[in-house]
């Protein structure tokens, strides 16, 4: 694995002659229930970064540690940047690797309120500036929850040292907001709403409506039989990518 931030720009322009492709670990710093470390979104896409570069031979950029958060923000530690400039970050950083010839840029999501924002750049690079870039997820799924048995687990796999087990919690979701009844993370009925962590749980620990989310019973093992896998996958797709031609990539021009 080569991480961009470790060689000399030397390195880099022997690198960059070698390979189109490039990772783009993006994540978040946000509240993972009383046991999952803060950084748990970025350190995830790092990590997945890391081994699917090791396996590929593609170079890994920096991580991106802040994301689309805000909708935790009353739990402390969590930061969040406005769609906008996260928008407009990841763009730049993309830019700046297509300069030296990336023109196809894989980002590693761990946060899944950057999906939104991550393939509205993904679009523009596409059309606008003759750059591929695809969204691929640090976790498989789906999971069960955020900071359930499935997150934790993942964890405990890839940081161990970093979970608290002790402090884990299994949390009954919230089914009320006021008079109306939710379903999933952000339904009532036919309705979609822009959901607040507090709207869910008092914990941190989110699952869908009226479940009970299950962050005690994760393990190493689990996080282990579903990181490898996934790993597998994105590498796959990551060396399909290498292999192809820009052009068959690009969007066709407009009429």
């Amino acid at each position: 694995m080569v991480s961009l931030a470790e060689i000399s720009w030397t390195d880099a322009d022997v690198l960059f002659g070698e390979t189109d492709v490039v990772l783009l670990p993006v994540g978040s710093t946000e509240q993972h229930g009383p046991h999952n470390p803060l950084g748990t979104d970025h350190l995830v896409a790092a990590a997945v970064g890391r081994r699917v570069g090791e396996r590929t031979g593609v170079p890994v950029l920096p991580v991106i540690p802040v994301g689309v958060s805000d909708h935790h923000r009353q739990f402390p530690g969590s930061l969040w940047v406005p769609p906008s400039a996260f928008r407009e970050y990841v763009k730049s950083v993309a830019l700046a690797a297509a300069s030296h010839g990336a023109r196809k840029v894989v980002m590693v999501n761990g946060h899944g309120g950057n999906t939104a924002a991550l393939l509205e750049v993904a679009g523009e690079l596409r059309r606008e500036h003759g750059i591929f870039a695809a969204v691929v997820s640090a976790f498989p799924g789906p999971l069960d929850g955020h900071a359930g048995m499935d997150e934790t687990s993942v964890n405990l796999y890839l940081h161990g040292g970093l979970v608290k087990m002790e402090r884990a919690v299994d949390t009954r979701q919230k089914e009320m907001l006021g008079p109306l009844r939710m379903e999933g993370f952000d339904r009532m009925g036919p309705a979609q709403f822009a959901w607040d962590t507090p709207d869910l749980t008092d914990t941190g620990v989110i699952g869908a409506a009226g479940k009970t989310i299950t962050a005690t019973r994760a393990s190493k093992e689990r996080g282990r039989s579903l990181m490898e896998p996934h790993v597998e996958k994105v590498s796959e797709f990551v060396e399909a990518l290498k292999g192809a031609d820009i052009a068959d990539l690009l969007c066709k021009p407009h009429k």
